[in-house]
């Protein structure tokens, strides 16, 4: 029994500092329920027995070891759905690229699967093609609207609507005698922003006004360097050694599926080598 321990805790350390999932069993999920039978078994009425830690102690770590599998199959069916389902694109495509992860349980693959079809449907519902049909509800289905009859006007109502009315009719016919435009040439837009009076803002101008004003040192560099070294998360499809980042501070190894957060500057260039991709968490 103290050997099937020894593994659980293999693999808890495994799915601790790994972004994939460890290599398990077909049969793992029925083999923790298995040894915990038979530590109950030996524990009987016996509240004080040596296995009752032992029992607790494994019930931490299989749930531990459940839950981390669950998150990362989750983000990996998440991810799958945004890199294959293309939403808002002209009209909806779905490529699903077979990026299953590896190390899946029976059980774990079905819940994958599961979760594959439930994002597809709700993906279905909120494309364009789903909302125009809804829209496109017959006229026969639509529940007749009541008139609620006016209630009668008082005599300063009457006057006021009439005046109102006077109103409406005179704009009418100033709208009516109002001569048609036709010698108005068309131009490209390009000319008509040329010709336009609005003045293009100055952004160095103002950098340069504002530092005068305040009497300190606008240092545009340092807001690039802050720019790139802003961190992003990416998923990895490669394996790729450790890298030294912009921070000075060391990435990785890095293996696929794992999902990875680093400076931008240094994400770039894994995405632009096709080594990973951007992921909004």
């Amino acid at each position: 029994m103290d050997q099937f321990f020894q593994q659980l805790r293999k693999i808890q350390k495994k799915e601790r500092s790994n972004g994939t999932l460890a290599r398990v069993e077909d049969s793992f999920y029925k083999d923790i329920h298995k040894y915990l039978d038979e530590l109950r078994t030996h524990i009987g009425n016996d509240p004080f027995a040596a296995e009752q830690y032992l029992l607790k102690d494994t019930q931490r770590i299989a749930t531990e070891i459940c839950e981390r599998r669950e998150h990362k199959i989750t983000d990996a069916a998440v991810v799958n759905i945004h890199r294959s389902y293309h939403l808002f694109a002209g009209k909806p495509q779905f490529d699903l690229i077979d990026t299953t992860p590896l190390n899946l349980t029976p059980e774990e693959e079905k819940f994958y699967f599961s979760l594959i079809d439930t994002l597809t449907n709700h993906r279905k519902s909120i494309s364009l093609e789903k909302l125009s049909s809804e829209e496109d509800i017959p006229n026969e289905t639509k529940a007749p609207i009541k008139e609620t009859p006016k209630p009668q006007s008082t005599t300063l109502d009457n006057g006021v609507e009439s005046s109102q009315d006077d109103a409406v009719l005179n704009r009418i016919d100033e709208i009516s005698k109002a001569k048609v435009i036709t010698d108005e040439k068309a131009e490209p837009i390009e000319k008509q922003i040329q010709k336009s009076n609005i003045k293009p803002a100055k952004v160095e101008d103002d950098i340069s006004e504002l530092a005068r004003d305040n009497d300190e040192f606008v240092d545009l560099e340092s807001i690039k360097i802050a720019k790139d070294s802003e961190l992003v998360t990416m998923l990895v499809f490669d394996d790729v050694d450790s890298i030294v980042g912009v921070d000075e501070r060391v990435y990785g190894p890095f293996r696929p599926q794992d999902l990875v957060v680093l400076p931008k500057i240094n994400a770039k260039i894994f995405v632009k080598n096709h080594k990973a991709r951007f992921v909004k968490i």
